[in-house]
């Protein structure tokens, strides 16, 4: 596509302001601007415009009319990609929070979800029915993208991952036509997000569950390497003793906390009703160290989610890196302790997302359906002065582990938390990528989402 321009600006307002006059467009000059622009990751990106689309008519509209045009475009979900890709310095903004509904099935087994909904509006919806879906940790995240491409939380191991959820979706083609995605176009969503057409609708599995058992907890972290030592080597021991229940979910993490300092910290969720089983395997997670803090309590899905969003910065400086490890080791503790301690500050911070033992699904391309822990290198950071030593720290991790431990790091890292700098795709999705290659050719071949991730060339 071509350049955009001030010219390109003036022809689009005239034509939405006589086709489609309910369709907010802010641009720069607006005072609402900067507001309306603001993400998770601080960009100095300014969008030739901001078009907020209130129905399904109005992407058609904006799509038809950018590719006839040649006004480039990104879609925006939520907002809280890691590496700030929704946001591309004189594209034209298409932001779907507008779009947002959640509409359950009277089977209370199915959900219908607009292309805009966050964490909030989804969660809210489905407590008030008693029902819950796997979402991730923190409110304001766009749920479509999280799940598109992927989708870790709380309930990776009970529910599955978020593409799992995934049964139906409806999207604005290419050609700025709504279609119902095929199960062959579906495989392709399910880990290949919006890089097909823009997603205004998805319809996904939802589940009976009032609220979430929670808790963090601490270890004394006076002496890190010997703190992530014994816990790692414990757990690992734990998992070849017993079944780990379903239920459970274990993010371990290395961060700093108010009059703690920099510690090794546990936190554990358990998706099912039966909540003295499930503090029961609380309490042998806190027996893995020295714990100076077991927390536990009851939380609906709504009020963890805005907990979790409470503890981070919107608008911060830096990004997210990622890579995945089969298990714990002596060396990866080592690792681990290591960066702990040497956390620059500023909320800056690692976790381990751990999916266990995965269920198959033939019918994705996300790439990493072994059991393994996903590291979230956390660089980002509301101190600007931070941002360089976040990344350096994170990038440094990342180095350091693949030297020293490499034959437990898996090909395949998370999509969703890597650049366009340090992504192989080609590895990121092993033996699905020239699959998902093949469907980008065929349903965008003009490559009109080019800034959707994963950026693949059609």
């Amino acid at each position: 596509m071509a350049q955009n321009t001030a010219s390109s600006l003036t022809a689009l307002q005239q034509y939405l302001s006589e086709q489609c006059p309910g369709l907010k467009l802010v641009t720069p000059t607006n005072p609402e601007f900067e507001a309306v622009r603001a993400s998770f990751v601080k960009r100095n990106d300014i969008p030739l415009a901001i078009a907020r689309p209130q129905t399904v008519q109005h992407v058609q509209a904006l799509v038809r009319y950018c590719v006839e045009h040649g006004i480039d475009f990104v879609v925006r979900g939520g907002g809280h990609d890691c590496a700030g890709r929704s946001q591309v310095h004189g594209a034209l903004t298409i932001d779907m929070r507008d779009i947002t509904y959640v509409h359950v099935n009277e089977d209370n087994k199915t959900a219908r979800v607009g292309g805009g909904t966050i964490f909030r509006d989804l969660t809210k919806a489905l407590d008030a029915k008693g029902l819950i879906t796997p979402v991730g940790t923190i409110a304001s995240v766009g749920y479509v993208g999280w799940a598109t491409l992927g989708g870790y939380g709380p309930f990776s191991t009970s529910h599955g991952l978020g593409v799992d959820q995934i049964i139906g979706a409806k999207l604005v083609n290419s050609d700025g036509e709504l279609v119902d995605a095929s199960d062959e176009l579906l495989k392709g969503i399910r880990g290949g997000g919006g890089i097909f057409g823009v997603i205004v609708e998805l319809t996904i599995k939802v589940y009976p569950l009032k609220e979430l058992l929670v808790s963090l907890i601490v270890f004394d972290s006076s002496d890190l390497q010997n703190a992530w030592a014994t816990y790692t080597e414990g757990f690992e021991k734990l998992a070849a003793e017993q079944t780990i229940p379903r239920a459970l979910q274990v993010q371990a993490f290395g961060i700093e906390l108010p009059g703690l300092g920099k510690v090794l910290a546990i936190g554990v969720s358990w998706a099912a009703d039966n909540h003295d089983e499930g503090r029961e395997w609380f309490n042998k997670i806190a027996s893995l160290g020295n714990c100076i803090m077991n927390n536990i309590e009851t939380k609906s899905v709504t009020a963890y989610t805005e907990f979790n969003e409470s503890l981070v910065t919107y608008g911060s400086y830096g990004r997210g890196y990622t890579v995945s490890v089969k298990k714990y080791t002596p060396r990866f503790a080592d690792i681990l302790a290591k960066y702990t301690a040497s956390i620059p500050g500023g909320g800056i911070a690692l976790s381990l997302h751990m999916l266990r033992a995965p269920s198959p699904n033939e019918d994705s391309v996300f790439g990493s359906r072994v059991e393994h822990h996903m590291v979230e290198l956390v660089a980002m950071t509301p101190v600007e002065d931070l941002e360089t030593a976040g990344s350096e720290w994170a990038r440094a991790f990342k180095k350091e582990l693949k030297e020293k431990d490499p034959e437990n790091v898996l090909e395949a890292a998370y999509v969703s938390l890597s650049g366009n700098d340090d992504s192989d795709y080609k590895k990121m999705y092993g033996p699905f990528y020239d699959e998902l290659v093949a469907l980008k050719q065929k349903y965008d071949p003009r490559n009109v989402f080019k800034h959707a991730v994963p950026r693949l060339s059609s």
